[in-house]
């Protein structure tokens, strides 16, 4: 998860550069390749955000299912 976490920031960071260069650049200075490259980072920091998402929202949700199931189980010991 950590590693999922670094490549997310770094992703962003990528993405952030590349954002700079293409506004900096002029509306004739960007080639297509190099808009190919930042269609794709964009696709990658979605991708990778999705999983985050999941991954986070699944953790949560066994969370919370265990310490119902373990109230649950301590109220019906006696």
């Amino acid at each position: 998860m950590k590693t999922l976490k670094w490549l997310w920031v770094a992703a962003l960071l990528t993405i952030g550069f590349k954002l700079y260069g293409l506004l900096s650049a002029g509306p004739n200075g960007y080639g297509s390749n190099d808009m190919e490259s930042f269609v794709g980072m964009v696709f990658a920091f979605a991708l990778i955000s999705v999983v985050l998402i999941v991954v986070w929202i699944i953790g949560r949700t066994k969370k919370t299912f265990s310490s119902k199931l373990s109230k649950n189980s301590n109220s019906e010991q006696p």
